[in-house]
Parts: structure tokens; C-alpha cells; sequence
């Protein structure tokens, strides 16, 4: 699969294979299995964990499509195996967030860690993506949506993950230090105050949150609050200055540096490059 712009889910609906991420182990997928990519930068669907997927132009314009299908290899044949896409698009001051969130991809076995809100989630889907309905389009958007929030609720300790704000909001003691940071994101927080709050020593937790969060504590505060900022500079939701207070800055002079070093632009031009964007471009769900 080529790089996508939003995390993507895949649905194996009929026969099996092989998934690989970002050139690493393959991951043996069955029918009914689905993965949730956070970051689709290179895919892959393999027949077999053996063999090396080719990327030329002239193989995929090889491909058919046939009732709605893309099919790869001979288009006489009934596919053995098939996989059902599905691309969420997030504006852009929210993406970030939705990313940081996430590992780089969950597996969701259909033989396990399933629910019966995503059984007929996922029944609903196949259901939708098979007909051509008076709004199809609208209606499949919003079952993903749904997937999606379903399974970033579902028991976190099911999936197969080391590392992400997914993975320490599933650990007791992280999840007290994060629960503090996002309640009140402009406090001068310190690593021995967070530490305090986690229950764990100062050294113990700096370490701990580094490795499953992968920045060090201070460096994901100062992460949260430029996604929240950004989001409020979109939403026009107050002046610069309040804005600034409201993720912890003492003028609209050091939010503006913090955020420049950050962003990559002041705020201002963040905001008005958005708006440019915006009128445009299409937006879509």
C-alpha cells in the first residue's frame, strides 16, 4: 500500500495472509481479523511470510478492477483472499493528537479481544461495503468513525503493545501522571511533582514514562500543549494571549517562541496557512 494520510483499517473478509509494517516481522492475518494502522507510511499484504513484496508501477497497473474490487493476479479466478480498506481523515490540527495516541498499529484477532459492539460493527461494514445504497458514502464514514473509537475504548491490556499514550494510559500509575497533565495543562508541572502523583520515584518514573511513552515527560507536556493550542488557534477560540494562559505560558511573547520552535511557524501564519488550506481544498471525512 502506498503512504496514506490518516491511520486506515483493513479487514481480512475472506482467506488469509500476511501483514507487514514498515519492512518488520510479518503478521500472520485470518479471516475476520482487522488491524487498525496508526501510521499506513508502508504496508503490505504478503500471500505468504516468505516472500518480498515488489513495488513498480507497471505491476499495479497490472491490477483489475472488477465489481468494485482492485484484484491482484489473474482476474479469471475467484479470489482466495480478500481485504477490506477503510481511510480516516482527520483535520490536520487533530491528527497529530489522534497519532500520538496510537501504536504503530493494533491487531484485533476474530477468534479474541472482540466485543459484541465491534462483532456487528464489523458485520455492518462488510454489509455496507458490499451494496450500493442511497448514502454509502456517509454511512460507511461513520461505522469507521465508530470503529475507531471502539477500539481505542476497548480493554487496552488486550492488544499487542510496549509503547504509546495507549499503552500507559492502560498502566495504573502512568495513567494517574497523564490524567494530571491533561486535566490541567497549564500547571508548572515538574518530573517530582508527576512522579509524586504516580505513586513511583523520581528516577523510576522518568524512565518508565520514557520508554512505553518513547519523550521524556516534560517533552510530551510540551506536546500536548501545542496540539491544543493549534486546535484553538483553528477554532479562533480566543486571543493569543488567552490562548497562551490556557496551555501554560505566562505572555503571548513566550507561547509565540515555544510555538515557533515547535510548529515551525508562528502562530498567526499556523493559523492563517490553515484557513488558506481550507478554502481551497475539499475536505472529506
Amino acid at each position: 500500500m502506498p503512504p496514506q494520510p490518516g491511520p486506515t483499517f483493513y479487514l481480512v473478509t475472506e482467506g488469509r495472509c500476511w501483514f507487514k509494517a514498515d519492512g518488520g516481522e510479518p503478521l500472520e492475518l485470518k479471516c475476520g481479523d482487522y488491524i487498525l494502522s496508526a501510521k499506513p507510511l508502508s504496508d503490505a499484504f504478503l500471500s505468504s511470510p516468505e516472500v518480498n513484496a515488489v513495488v513498480a508501477d507497471a505491476a499495479f497497473k497490472a491490477c483489475h478492477t472488477i465489481e468494485g474490487e482492485l484484484r491482484i493476479g489473474d482476474a479469471n479466478q475467484v479470489p482466495k483472499t480478500k481485504v477490506l480498506g477503510g481511510l480516516i481523515l482527520c483535520d490536520r490540527a487533530n491528527a497529530d493528537m489522534l497519532i500520538e495516541l496510537l501504536p504503530r498499529y493494533i491487531h484485533v484477532c476474530a477468534s479474541r479481544n472482540r466485543s459484541a459492539m465491534i462483532e456487528a460493527l464489523i458485520t455492518m461494514i462488510r454489509d455496507e461495503a458490499s451494496a450500493s445504497r442511497p448514502g454509502h458514502d456517509a454511512v460507511l464514514s461513520r461505522l469507521l468513525e465508530v470503529m475507531l473509537i471502539k477500539t481505542l475504548r476497548n480493554d487496552m491490556s488486550t492488544f499487542a503493545m510496549d509503547h504509546g499514550t495507549l499503552r500507559a494510559l492502560s498502566d495504573e500509575r502512568l495513567n494517574r501522571a497523564l490524567s494530571y497533565i491533561h486535566a490541567n495543562v497549564s500547571r508548572d508541572w515538574t518530573i517530582a511533582i508527576l512522579a509524586r502523583h504516580a505513586g513511583m520515584s523520581r528516577s523510576v518514573f522518568a524512565r518508565k514514562f520514557s520508554q512505553v511513552l518513547g519523550m521524556a515527560p516534560i517533552e510530551y507536556l510540551l506536546r500536548w500543549r501545542m496540539a491544543l493550542a493549534k486546535d484553538s488557534l483553528l477554532r479562533n477560540a480566543g486571543t493569543l494571549e488567552q490562548i497562551a494562559a490556557s496551555v501554560g505560558y505566562q505572555s503571548a511573547s513566550a507561547f509565540s517562541t515555544a510555538f515557533r520552535q515547535k510548529v515551525g511557524c508562528s502562530p498567526s501564519q499556523y493559523a492563517l496557512r490553515f484557513a488558506q488550506d481550507n478554502s481551497t481544498v475539499p475536505q472529506s471525512r
